[in-house]
């Protein structure tokens, strides 16, 4: 059990932890007793679907090694009623026990501003009755909102644990659990893939993986190779399948500098940001490619520069922009300038929000000294993205060209490419 346990927690330490701590009290209750420490009433795992939260809860019962009653939802409302009562029945009947409530929120058809079904008025009234008793709760919920609040508070559900999405160093390891058994190229790098992956549920990760060992098979090839991951992760992920056909050379060059200008100013800014980037097109999209970031920029500025960085790439090479994706860079740069200016008071608190000011509504003339500010800064971020850019057109260059040349860059592509150049810093 101790070793499933660890498989299923190796790349979430904290919750393991905690986990553990309850099963060595459910075991070992007298050094526990000694010092007057109770055992939690009950645990509640929430998080989002494909997780491993249900996962999670049997290894901890295997662990436990107590008698284990599951509730699932599959039943008309009456005959589960019941069965939700013969349960929590059952269980004390039989201590020391487990009642393990599986998707709790998918109990009852309600929603976040009416959620006291009958349902979850028996699973508390069946808390309460065993509460006394050697029965120990433990639930899954994806939607703990869903719950009623007089279910889950302490005394009921003592301790309540978030399941996070796996960091990048969590899918490395999840990545490599999952890549066991599995035939791989030498190529293979987890950490390119964990870079372009993070955030992603685990259930998503091994089906990655999966359908790309599928892919490789299909081709008659040997092993799984970096290629196969990759068409994979762009097909599932970032809705880019490997039907990308280049147009003329001159579009695909616009394309890939549009690219290149994200890719540069992230790592100017935030070297290592950047986790993959690709000039394949994503369907419902004529041409263009993208750039994701395998961790956040921590300024807004930063990020108002980054949007802008793809227009002012374009702008040193070519007179016409319009066909390279620029018009939906600009307005979500223009977004991040108003909301600096209507939120967080850039230009002072004169321009403060409508909701915050809890005026009734903006007049016309302020209203158009906003759009100002906001015309004034586009320009001015504009012209310093346009300025790094060219402080680092060899980087700006170097990356279009292998944007060409390969399609797609992962994370050690940048990163090497990024230490081949002469980095000039800007300061914000």
């Amino acid at each position: 059990a101790q070793k499933k346990y660890d498989k299923a927690l190796e790349c979430y330490e904290t919750i393991k932890k905690e986990l553990m701590q309850i099963c060595d009290m459910i075991k070992n209750k007298e050094i526990y007793e000694n010092l007057g420490a109770k055992l939690p009433h009950g645990i509640l795992l929430h998080g989002e679907p494909g997780l491993g939260k249900s996962l999670m809860a049997k290894c901890f019962i295997e662990e436990s090694g107590l008698k284990t009653y599951t509730v699932r939802r599959n039943k008309g409302t009456d005959d589960f009623m019941k069965e939700i009562t013969e349960t929590f029945e059952r269980a004390k009947e039989n201590t020391p026990a487990i009642v393990f409530l599986d998707d709790m929120d998918k109990f009852a058809n309600e929603d976040e501003k009416r959620c006291d079904a009958e349902e979850y008025v028996a699973i508390q009234s069946g808390i309460d009755n065993v509460k006394e008793s050697e029965v120990f709760v433990i639930g899954t919920a994806n939607n703990v909102r869903k719950l009623p609040e007089s279910l889950t508070r302490s005394g009921r559900f003592d301790r309540k644990i978030l399941i996070p999405l796996p960091t990048s160093d969590d899918s490395y390891k999840i990545i490599k659990h999952y890549l066991k058994g599995k035939k791989v190229s030498d190529d293979i790098n987890i950490e390119d893939i964990a870079m372009m992956i993070q955030h992603t549920s685990c259930a998503e990760l091994e089906t990655v993986l999966n359908e790309a060992a599928i892919l490789a098979a299909y081709s008659r090839r040997n092993s799984i190779s970096t290629k196969d991951i990759v068409d994979t992760v762009l097909r599932m992920k970032y809705d880019a399948p490997d039907n990308f056909v280049k147009t003329s050379e001159d579009t695909t060059r616009k394309v890939a500098i549009h690219e290149a200008g994200h890719l540069v100013m992230c790592e100017v800014l935030c070297p290592g940001s950047i986790g993959i980037a690709s000039i394949r097109s994503r369907e419902g999209h004529s041409k263009g490619g993208f750039v994701r970031k395998c961790r956040e920029l921590d300024r807004r500025p930063f990020e108002i520069l980054v949007s802008l960085a793809g227009k002012a790439a374009v702008e040193m090479y070519y007179a016409d922009t319009r066909a390279s994706g620029c018009q939906s860079d600009l307005s979500m740069a223009a977004d991040q300038i108003r909301t600096a200016v209507g939120q967080s008071c850039t230009n002072g608190f004169e321009f403060m929000d409508v909701e915050t000011r809890f005026s009734v509504s903006m007049s016309q003339n302020l209203n158009s000294r906003v759009e100002a500010i906001i015309h004034s800064e586009l320009e001015r971020y504009l012209f310093k993205a346009r300025d790094t850019l060219i402080k680092n057109k060899e980087f700006l260059e170097k990356a279009t060209d292998m944007l060409i040349e390969k399609e797609t860059l992962l994370h050690s592509d940048i990163r090497a490419l990024r230490e081949s150049v002469t980095i000039t810093e800007v300061f914000i």
